[in-house]
């Protein structure tokens, strides 16, 4: 029996799920021996490799979901974004910082997406199909963040200075969360379980400018995703608005650790279910302190049927996969 569909619906289930964001990554030898030969458009862009990579930790870790391998920025070029990558991360030089005209920027069109997530979700259903896989998307504030600065801009510099300033903000804010839509639609059409919204940078924002600028937009994609699979949102940084969630009704809230899981779940009062929140330094400087952790964090949250483990971020480059594997057999073994 797999846990983890039974954690998101709030059903009975034997053992608490875990799963790790950016388990499909540059910790795993298997993942490096790739990167020599591919970059990350061509792995995306064969079916093959993106659903090799994909059921990669699930084969090394023993999680209990898969999350498909993917950039949450590729999905712009179909709309006309031209990006770069470089060793400061992505560059995309047509962004509106550069282009305030937005000359050669359309809606977003399925067709128009170079890169195969459609038919790497396809085969890796058809090949493990025992095992869940989540969809995804980056949230509205954190894609719009880099195709307005160009770059990443975590702590919304330039982002808020068009937000409060630039009546265009509007325009392409309904651009980006109509291209969300489409995007996690076409992956749950292709066969994901779930879908997760990592909105990375939200936590930039006071609990004010969200409520102002982006709460209702929320609510409407977090409605309109739920109506189709369960929905996991993610951000970082964002204690101070969790109380907001309960309006915004995720099935999961997945919260990083700079927030007590029971503290949480207080302001939520228990009707949305929480995910988290181990400190992903913690893991990948010292296993000991890493399993302390684990065990605090079960002991807050480990009874709720609608608990899913997860750090509080992606896994960092240098954890060592051991560390991983032994806090998901202490995960398992706690009921």
């Amino acid at each position: 029996m797999n846990n983890f569909i039974p954690a998101l619906k709030q059903e009975p289930h034997d053992h608490i799920p875990v799963w790790f964001m950016r388990q499909a990554g540059r910790y795993m030898d298997e993942y490096k021996e790739l990167r020599k030969l591919y970059n990350i458009r061509q792995m995306c862009m064969d079916p093959e490799i993106t659903e090799k990579i994909t059921y990669a930790p699930v084969k090394l870790l023993g999680v209990d979901a898969a999350i498909i391998f993917a950039d949450i920025i590729l999905p712009l070029e179909a709309m006309g974004y031209k990006i770069d990558f470089n060793s400061s991360g992505p560059d995309i030089g047509n962004g509106y910082r550069h282009n305030k005209s937005m000359e050669g920027i359309h809606e977003f069109n399925t067709g128009d997406l170079k890169y195969r997530t459609y038919d790497a979700i396809r085969l890796f259903k058809q090949n493990h199909p025992e095992t869940p896989l989540i969809g995804f998307s980056g949230g509205i504030i954190t894609v719009m963040s880099y195709i307005i600065a160009g770059v990443s801009d975590n702590n919304l510099v330039y982002t808020k200075k068009v937000m409060l300033n630039d009546p265009s903000f509007g325009i392409m804010k309904k651009m980006i969360k109509n291209m969300i839509l489409d995007y996690v639609t076409m992956q749950v059409k292709a066969g994901v379980d779930a879908i997760q919204i990592f909105d990375s940078w939200l936590g930039a924002l006071s609990p004010y400018t969200f409520e102002k600028y982006l709460k209702n937009d929320i609510i409407e994609l977090v409605e309109s995703i739920k109506s189709k699979v369960p929905v996991i949102y993610f951000s970082t940084g964002s204690s101070g608005m969790i109380e907001q969630f309960n309006d915004i009704k995720p099935d999961i809230l997945s919260v990083d650790w700079r927030i007590k899981l029971s503290h949480a779940r207080t302001i939520l009062n228990g009707s949305i279910g929480m995910q988290g929140n181990l400190d992903p330094y913690l893991v990948q400087y010292s296993r000991e302190a890493a399993l302390e952790e684990t065990g605090r964090i079960l002991g807050e949250a480990g009874k709720d049927d609608n608990y899913i483990f997860n750090l509080g971020h992606g896994v960092l480059p240098e954890t060592d996969p051991d560390t991983l594997k032994s806090i998901t057999d202490t995960v398992h073994s706690y009921r």
